[in-house]
């Protein structure tokens, strides 16, 4: 278990439970404060799919956007969390279309997951819903209940068995203003903006305090990962995302390298995991014969590639 990092003794204990909860988080003027800012950084945010402001190439964009959002969330973090530090933030954004779902991911593990904590402070600037693209959360598919390392070039637990994941995903639909907060290693997804205007939210993160920040760089055609130490502020600091991250960092300093195995499930553990990961978190696992696994489109392909 990980070090406690919510004031509230119930609120952390929701967190462990699930891994993820759901808070107020900004009030209406810096919902109005963030917004304005989000017109000013892309004023031609009119083109299709889904964006986040660590594809951009443009450090002194991603620099300025990360901290003013950290700025008018640090009020919030103050009165809910304990003893951590905030690692960044940045924009993201649907326009209507089908492009832009974003598939069923886990976030990568940036931080010792058996002794610290990773969230991301996901918080819409617009009331959200299934139409527009909510964000969707697989309960208790957190670290603590099934414990593998995560990273661009790793599969994820369930590659192959999304379908799985789909079925099982809880929609997080919440008024402007509104934290998910959720553990970086919790499932999560978000359908196609189907609505008639951008969607608009943040992702921020927040880390235990004296947490090092890691990448894990899979050795090719080896069961060995390379780890790097990294800076905190080393997610908006690629140059070319999508490019980059499935590569050997040029970022941080390697320490050395570590055996690992990554666990390939059967679907049938797949499926019983999912019903624990669920059923621990509160949650009714809700089918008992899932369809086989659909055939991903090129953009779900791609999505996934990238948020690996």
């Amino acid at each position: 278990m990980a070090k406690r990092i919510f004031k509230n003794e119930e609120h952390q204990k929701i967190f462990d439970r699930q891994g993820f909860i759901v808070l107020p988080f900004l009030t209406t003027e810096e919902v109005s404060r963030l917004d304005k800012l989000f017109d000013e950084l892309h004023p031609d945010a009119q083109s299709s799919g889904f964006f986040s402001g660590s594809y951009s190439s443009d450090l002194n964009y991603k620099k300025r956007a990360s901290d003013e959002i950290v700025k008018v969330f640090s009020r919030a973090y103050r009165e809910l969390f304990i003893h951590y530090v905030p690692f960044g933030g940045a924009f993201l954004y649907k326009v209507p279309g089908d492009n832009s779902e974003l598939a069923a991911h886990q976030d990568w593990t940036i931080v010792d997951e058996r002794k610290h904590v990773a969230l991301n402070c996901w918080v819409p600037l617009c009331d959200v819903t299934h139409q527009n693209g909510a964000l969707c959360i697989l309960p208790g598919s957190h670290f603590d209940n099934f414990q593998v390392i995560r990273a661009p070039t790793l599969p994820f637990f369930f590659s192959g068995n999304e379908d799985v994941v789909m079925s099982e995903l809880v929609p997080m639909e919440v008024p402007a203003g509104t934290a998910v907060i959720l553990n970086q290693s919790v499932i999560h997804y978000s359908p196609p903006n189907r609505s008639h205007a951008v969607r608009k939210a943040i992702t921020a993160g927040i880390k235990s305090e004296g947490a090092q920040m890691y990448f894990h760089y899979r050795v090719p055609d080896k069961e060995e990962l390379e780890v790097f130490e990294m800076d905190d502020d080393f997610l908006i600091r690629f140059n070319d995302f999508a490019n980059d991250i499935r590569q050997r960092p040029y970022l941080g300093r390697s320490i050395g390298f570590m055996p690992y195995r990554f666990p390939l499930l059967p679907r049938d553990a797949v499926i019983e995991t999912i019903r624990h990961m669920k059923t621990s978190a509160g949650y009714p696992f809700g089918h008992t014969a899932p369809s086989p696994p659909a055939k991903r489109n090129f953009w779900q392909r791609l999505k996934e590639k990238v948020f690996a």
